[in-house]
C-alpha cells in the first residue's frame, strides 16, 4: 500500500515538473519577454531601465510581425504599474529597512490578468507569423 501511495506520489510529482518545464513558443517568448522588459524599462534605477530598453530592443529586432503588435501589452503594464505595488522585504543589512524588489515584480507582472490577457492575444497575432509550434 505504501508503495502504490509512493507511486502515485512520484507520478503526480513528475506530471507538475513536466507542465512546468514544458517548451514555451518563440512567439510566448517574446511576447511574455517584452512584457517583463516594458516594467523594466519603466523603473526609476538607471540600470533596470537600461536593461528593460536593451531586452525591448532584442526582442523588436529579432520578432516577426511589426511593433504595433506589441503595444498592448506595455500600455497594460503601464496599467499596472499604476495599480500596484512594487514587493518589498526587510533589509537586514541596513537595519530592517525595506528593500524593494523590482526585478521580482516584473518578473511576475506577466501573471497579473491584464497583462497576461494583452500577452495571450499578441501570441495569437506572432504565433502564425513564427510559423512554429
Amino acid at each position: 500500500m505504501k508503495l502504490i501511495l509512493l507511486s502515485l506520489v512520484t507520478a503526480a510529482c513528475t506530471l507538475d515538473v513536466n507542465a512546468t518545464g514544458a517548451h514555451r513558443t518563440d512567439a510566448q517568448r517574446d511576447a511574455e519577454g517584452y512584457a517583463i522588459a516594458s516594467c523594466l524599462s519603466q523603473q526609476a534605477d538607471p540600470y533596470l531601465k537600461d536593461q528593460g530598453d536593451a531586452w525591448a530592443a532584442v526582442i523588436v529586432q529579432r520578432m516577426k510581425g511589426d511593433l504595433d503588435m506589441l503595444a498592448n501589452i506595455a500600455e497594460q503594464v503601464s496599467n499596472e504599474r499604476t495599480k500596484s505595488v512594487t514587493p518589498m522585504i526587510r533589509d537586514e543589512a541596513s537595519q530592517g529597512k525595506g528593500k524593494t524588489l523590482p526585478v521580482l515584480y516584473c518578473g511576475e507582472i506577466i501573471d497579473r490578468p491584464a497583462v497576461r490577457a494583452a500577452i495571450q492575444k499578441t501570441i495569437a497575432k506572432l504565433r502564425p507569423l513564427y510559423n512554429t509550434k
